[in-house]
């Protein structure tokens, strides 16, 4: 008996690959990027700055113990470290709001001031 070649239909093998992407949860725009959800872009802000922080103390940790400063390079590491992490976190919030910008014809969310 032969095995039937399966159909190789552009149609069926696109619409099988939207409905695998909708079940992994992978949405994609029109654009093509993919959709990103909160918790994942809360964990991308605070690993950016977490390991901006750790990589300044760590450099400045490593300065004081080879040039005997005192913790002065670590508290100079830990200032540095914070600011680029403030600068990654900037730059991506930057990025995802000019990748995902507000619907003009959404309601506006009421002010608590406007009772």
């Amino acid at each position: 008996m032969a095995d039937p070649t399966p159909p190789t239909d552009p149609d069926r093998l696109s619409s099988l690959r939207r409905r695998v992407d909708a079940a992994r949860g992978s949405e994609k725009r029109a654009d093509g990027a993919e959709t990103q959800n909160a918790s994942s872009m809360a964990l991308r802000y605070g690993g950016e700055f977490g390991a901006a922080i750790l990589v300044g103390a760590l450099l400045g940790y490593g300065l004081d113990t080879f040039a005997h400063t005192g913790g002065v390079a670590l508290a100079i590491g830990l200032g540095l470290g914070f600011a680029a992490g403030v600068v990654n976190v900037v730059r991506l919030a930057r990025t995802y709001s000019q990748a995902n910008p507000p619907d003009p014809n959404a309601k506006p969310i009421p002010d608590d001031e406007d009772d």
